[in-house]
């Protein structure tokens, strides 16, 4: 039995931010801003299909719930169940709400001029603050850790994480 919990996150977002957020790991006024820029999108259109779509902002928050979540907390059923929905609706709404996302990459994704306050305050940072070598990045990225087969023959123990793997982790810095 599949019960929606989802008109709980417009009380949520009224008085429990941190309930908010951690639903769908997104500020009210992000989600907003996300909102306004997909709903124009005709991927939301039914096309004339007899079968309507879910509100947007339901697909959104059922898209962000799914984002920001990992492990068991993520699967279809958990979130079918959340959103009191098919398992099917979650990869639908998923799939939509991800291809009008990709279609405003950039208008998401940009990065400042090099002549921004931005990328200013983000060198006088990694000066003070980390190694000298990145003094002139303007963006550092500590992105996933690949697992390695064996445990290295030399220094292992510096391999070794938090989840008691040996790995590598990729970091990445744009100049």
């Amino acid at each position: 039995m599949k019960s929606s919990q989802l008109h709980l996150l417009e009380h949520f977002a009224n008085h429990r931010l941190h309930l908010f957020h951690q639903r769908v790991r997104v500020n009210p006024e992000i989600f907003d801003n996300i909102l306004d820029h997909i709903s124009d999108h005709p991927i939301f259109s039914s096309g004339g299909s007899q079968n309507c779509q879910l509100p947007i902002a339901i697909q959104l928050a059922i898209f962000l719930n799914r984002a920001g979540h990992y492990g068991n907390a993520i699967s279809q059923e958990h979130v079918a169940q959340w959103a009191g929905i098919s398992v099917g609706s979650v990869i639908n709404c998923t799939n939509r709400v991800m291809v009008a996302i990709l279609d405003q990459h950039d208008t998401f994704i940009q990065f400042p001029g090099l002549d921004s306050e931005d990328v200013a305050h983000a060198w006088v940072y990694t000066q003070n603050c980390s190694c000298p070598e990145w003094g002139n990045g303007i963006l550092a990225a500590d992105g996933p850790l690949f697992h390695l087969f064996a445990k290295p023959a030399m220094h292992s123990e510096t391999f070794f994480d938090h989840k008691s793997n040996y790995s590598l982790n990729f970091q990445a810095s744009i100049y």
